[in-house]
């Protein structure tokens, strides 16, 4: 085991759980545990979350860091930052989401940082070429995006070298399940033979849960109403939650949909569901496919790079056009009816999550780059 002491701040957007903070605490748990760092994790939220539990069960360091990215308060908001940054002089800052990067591109370089990297993790989608956008990554050395479509974004729309933008694909790491399956199908209220579809993903903006509460009135008008399947939606209850419980009272499917709400056990749900489906506007390679795969589920999503990246030509005619619910139902129908192709097709994926998105791969990947940015051992 290493012993570098090498000071290393995360910089999330929040102290919030979601895909990027699941990867990044991942990364962080290693660096201190396996390489001896001196890690820490920022939120810049006020509010308590998910991450600061992880972060104490794990015993990393954590700080909430207030930042508002309105017009009138960024400035006021970015030089409190810049003087806790200075203050705390890490080695290495790893942003994570749009606006931590933002504010560690403009910042880092007056705060006695030796190494910045952005992490990209969707394909641009809250990354217009702006002014202030194109100033802030000019002022970065190095980006890691974790899928081809973020890398080719950062490429085309902004110029960036190709020796600057890395490409290190997430890493899928699941914990043990806290409940059997059993117990997970009482707590939905469905009986053995239900066929469960679950989509782990909070309920933002970013996401397009709609198209696939349309989708799902689809598949029911079509099915045998004897044994409908259930739709179980996990995630924590962002802009979308209000607007989205309406809808599925209002196109009636409110009885074979569950809103769960953020989810401790996401192991044990998936090991209760048969089917994973991922409906969304952008993504890098979404973590919550690659756990779903790795627990021997087949996907059903949309078409888009980061998705087709996840699952590969083996689970790409799976996936729908984004925003085409008949489509997507189509492809939900053909696997919710078929168990022995729902089989099949997880276990082709299982493979794939295992020999291509494991956790160490990442782990050493994120290592060597940081090394080798730094032009010495870590």
């Amino acid at each position: 085991m290493k012993r570098s002491g090498r000071r290393i701040l995360f910089l999330f957007g929040s102290l919030e759980m979601g895909g990027a903070e699941r990867q990044g605490l991942l990364l962080a748990r290693h660096l201190q545990e396996k390489e001896g760092a001196a890690v820490q994790v920022w939120g810049l939220g006020a509010v308590r979350g998910a991450v600061a539990d992880q972060c104490e069960r794990w015993g990393i360091p954590w700080r909430a860091v207030p930042l508002h990215w309105g017009l009138r308060r960024r400035l006021p908001h970015l030089l409190r930052l810049f003087w806790f940054l200075r203050a705390e002089r890490p080695d290495i800052l790893l942003s994570y989401t749009t606006v931590p990067n933002l504010a560690a591109a403009l910042l880092w370089r007056r705060c006695g940082v030796r190494l910045c990297i952005w992490n990209q993790a969707d394909a641009g989608l809250c990354l217009p070429p702006t002014l202030l956008h194109r100033l802030a990554i000019g002022r970065v050395r190095h980006l890691v995006a974790n899928a081809e479509g973020g890398r080719q974004y950062l490429l085309e729309t902004f110029g960036v070298a190709p020796s600057q933008v890395h490409l290190i694909r997430n890493g899928v790491s699941l914990t043990a399940p806290l409940d059997d399956r059993r117990t997970w199908r009482q707590r939905l209220g469905v009986a053995d033979d239900t066929v469960v579809a679950v989509m782990v993903a909070n309920l933002s903006r970013y996401k397009d849960h709609a198209t696939l509460l349309q989708a799902w009135q689809h598949l029911l008008a079509r099915g045998n109403p004897a044994q409908p399947p259930l739709l179980a939606l996990a995630g924590r209850c962002d802009d979308q939650a209000d607007a989205l419980r309406r809808q599925a009272v209002q196109l009636g499917i409110e009885r074979r949909v569950r809103f769960l709400g953020t989810v401790a056990d996401v192991s044990g749900l998936l090991a209760a569901a048969d089917l994973c489906v991922h409906s969304s506007r952008s993504e890098g390679i979404p973590n919550a496919v690659l756990e779903a795969m790795a627990s021997g589920l087949p996907v059903v999503g949309s078409a888009i790079p980061g998705m087709h990246e996840a699952v590969g030509d083996e689970g790409s005619a799976f996936l729908a056009p984004p925003g085409q619910p008949a489509l997507l139902a189509d492809q939900l129908e053909r696997l919710l009816g078929d168990q022995a192709l729902r089989r099949a097709q997880g276990e082709v994926l299982r493979r794939r999550a295992e020999n291509l998105f494991g956790l160490d791969r990442m782990c050493r990947e994120t290592v060597a780059l940081l090394e080798q940015c730094l032009g010495e051992p870590l």
